[in-house]
């Protein structure tokens, strides 16, 4: 079973650690401070501001063979990934005296590592799972096999997780959503234009590719890859695309286990549910109704052979990373190399220390933190932390086209967000997973199910903010709506993002602006629906949401018009929680940083005033390169904006840096209409 798409978790980047790895051996202690030498002053930062800052470093970085993009966040995650490795290298020592920890982390890692015995294995340690497939006598069946292959982190049909209640935050319920699909997205499946076209072939070829890798002759194999693009096919018809699935109003559909029967009686939910493992429980959230009855339809259209093509498929495809080197190289030739325009694929020992952070991610994470972050590290974040929320809190009481009611609402919303910075509190429990040296498949899928486990055995139960949604060396940042929180990881916390040994202006335009960003996530179009307690609920009055939707227009409207790829331009409305929290992070981080600064000018650096380098500070942290590939896919599927936009398009709404950089009202980076929300 996967975790769903947390779909009211906003974060500052798409997927962190898709993209976390070292670009170099010599990039290992590579300095990545900020220099004034790195601005290319050729170049007018009035008439291109991201030109500016990162021109000189984009031309020295170009986009490593081994990856889709190339940017600051990935310099700093590449260290933090240096020193996971030596953790897991060193627990992987089978050495008298291991603790239990040390030796879950080591084994997964050496049997990660260890390609000769998974070579000799071939697919045979996926036969069971297809004997079990095979097996299937009809339809009816079907719920029992599905729940065998959702605990072991197979993605097929649906999803099923738990959550928070929209309408009642503090309680966890069970929720099922759209899933089974092997492309990205639903919108994969029906764009018209030719390199959607082509990328559908190409996916088709690639599934038949894998299917004779299994042993299918090559006639069969292409037969089977149709009988999975027409199931694939016919559940996305019933799926919500990225940009529908931002609106909390559309994803939430609190309906009994009865009325969720009715809608898909072919499926038998009552089975599916008593063996999954979940606690019993009388409702849950559907979250899109239709998916669910479109299910009921696609069950219809297939015969049983069909589903076991299609269940067979994803078994592979799900499973591939402990594959043969055949098996990986196929899906990296579709996935990355096609989708993504990825040249080569990873070295062995960068995707073992991502496979293990992932299936041991807070076994990791407490050693992680003992060497890198600590206790004063929290204390210093949550300084900065209370100085932007103050911040925040000031400009909520300024703006002009909020009346007082509903002022009152926000700062008591304000007022409630929690802080969870470094690293969790309580750590999470694995002593019930058994790793075992040697079984690469089966550590894979019981690390699957017992994460399952986890999260199912949550419902019925209240909501523990302690619990962390990724380990703290994840590089990365995020707010989440239902529970009105915040999540600084240990790993974000460190340069470019954060330097003690820089100035005020320099950290406050970097993590300053990223904690403002998360902030202001609260108040953006999806954020701004629930309530302090992380409640579905209208809190405004009728005017001023009208008057907060004429601002949030403007911004949707700026960045529809700002181009990612040839004539590809952005989705205004996917990208608009993004931008919005660009905007309002960055206005709030300037008004902590003079306040911190209590009317006292702080000399130049480096002939930069404190102004000038605080919009350094947040332009330094985008700078990036990515092929045009992978940005095509990140416009479909992704609510960033390109790193270009995220500095332009906020510096061009501010007038403190016209001010800052003494660019006339014409320039490229003043928008004659500017936007503001926040």
């Amino acid at each position: 079973m996967r975790n769903l798409l947390k779909v009211l978790t906003v974060s500052m980047m798409l997927v962190p650690a898709l993209f976390s790895q070292d670009k170099a051996e010599g990039a290992k202690n590579e300095d990545v401070r900020f220099s004034a030498d790195m601005l290319d002053k050729n170049i007018d930062p009035c008439n291109d501001f991201y030109a500016y800052a990162c021109s000189k470093w984009m031309a020295q970085n170009p986009v490593p063979s081994d990856r889709p993009m190339w940017g600051r966040f990935n310099e700093l995650a590449q260290r933090g990934e240096y020193i996971v490795r030596d953790i897991l290298e060193k627990a992987s020592a089978d050495r008298p005296g291991r603790s239990p920890n040390e030796q879950k982390i080591g084994d997964y890692y050496a049997t990660c590592m260890d390609e000769g015995a998974i070579e000799k294995a071939g697919a045979k340690p996926l036969q069971q799972d297809f004997e079990s497939i095979s097996a299937i006598k009809s339809k009816e069946e079907l719920p029992q096999e599905i729940v065998r292959l959702h605990r072991e982190g197979t993605d097929v049909l649906f999803g099923f997780d738990s959550g928070s209640d929209f309408k009642n935050a503090s309680q966890i319920i069970a929720q099922v959503d759209q899933g089974g699909l092997g492309m990205p997205d639903r919108d994969y499946y029906f764009k018209d234009d030719e390199k959607s076209i082509e990328l559908r072939k190409k996916y088709v070829a690639h599934v038949a590719k894998m299917f004779t890798l299994l042993g299918d002759d090559a006639g069969k194999a292409e037969a089977e890859a149709k009988v999975v693009m027409e199931i694939e096919t016919g559940l996305a018809k019933g799926a919500f695309d990225q940009t529908s699935r931002r609106d909390p109003q559309k994803i939430y559909h609190k309906l009994s286990n009865r009325e969720l029967a009715a809608l898909s009686p072919a499926f038998n939910w009552n089975t599916y549910f008593e063996g999954v493992g979940a606690p019993r429980f009388e409702s849950l959230n559907v979250v899109e109704p239709e998916f669910v009855k479109n299910m009921q339809a696609v069950i219809g259209a297939h015969s049983l052979d069909d589903w076991k093509t299609y269940l067979r498929w994803h078994t592979v495809h799900d499973n591939s990373r402990v594959l043969p080197a055949a098996f990986v190289n196929e899906t990296f030739e579709y996935f990355s190399k096609t989708l993504q325009g990825t040249k080569e694929l990873r070295p062995r020992w960068k995707r073992c220390v991502s496979y293990t952070n992932e299936a041991l991610g807070e076994l990791v994470g407490q050693i992680y933190v003992q060497q890198t972050f600590g206790a004063e590290g929290k204390e210093r974040t949550l300084a900065m932390v209370g100085a932007l929320e103050k911040a925040l809190a000031e400009d909520i009481k300024s703006v002009p086209w909020m009346g007082a009611d509903t002022k009152a609402q926000a700062l008591v919303k304000l007022q409630a967000i929690t802080n969870r910075i470094g690293y969790p509190d309580k750590w999470r429990d694995y002593s019930a997973l058994q790793i075992v040296r040697g079984d690469a498949l089966g550590n894979l899928q019981r690390a699957n199910r017992n994460d399952a486990e986890r999260r199912l055995n949550k419902i019925g139960k209240a909501l523990d903010k302690r619990d962390w949604p990724y380990p703290p060396m994840t590089v990365n940042a995020t707010y989440n709506d239902n529970e009105n929180n915040i999540t600084f990881p240990a790993g974000i916390l460190q340069p470019p993002f954060y330097d003690n040994r820089a100035d005020d202006a320099m950290n406050f335009g970097g993590i300053g602006a990223v904690i403002g960003h998360e902030l202001t996530h609260g108040f953006d179009d999806q954020g701004s629906q629930f309530d302090a307690e992380g409640n579905l609920r209208d809190w405004w009055t009728a005017n001023d949401k009208k008057q907060f939707e004429e601002r949030t227009g403007c911004v949707k409207d700026q960045y529809a018009n700002f181009v990612a790829v040839d004539d590809l331009k952005l989705n205004g409305k996917l990208t608009l929680g993004e931008n919005t929290a660009d905007n309002g992070g960055m206005r709030i981080a300037y008004m902590a940083m003079l306040s911190t600064f209590a009317g006292k000018e702080p000399p130049p650096v480096d002939g930069l005033t404190a102004e000038q380098r605080f919009f350094l500070g947040w332009a330094n942290v985008w700078c990036a390169n990515r092929t045009d590939a992978f940005q095509r896919m990140l416009v479909t599927i992704d609510p960033h904006s390109p790193s270009k936009y995220r500095v332009n398009g906020t510096v061009s709404n501010m007038p403190e840096f016209r001010e800052a950089y003494r660019c006339p009202a014409t320039a490229p980076m003043v928008n004659q209409n500017a936007c503001r929300v926040w």
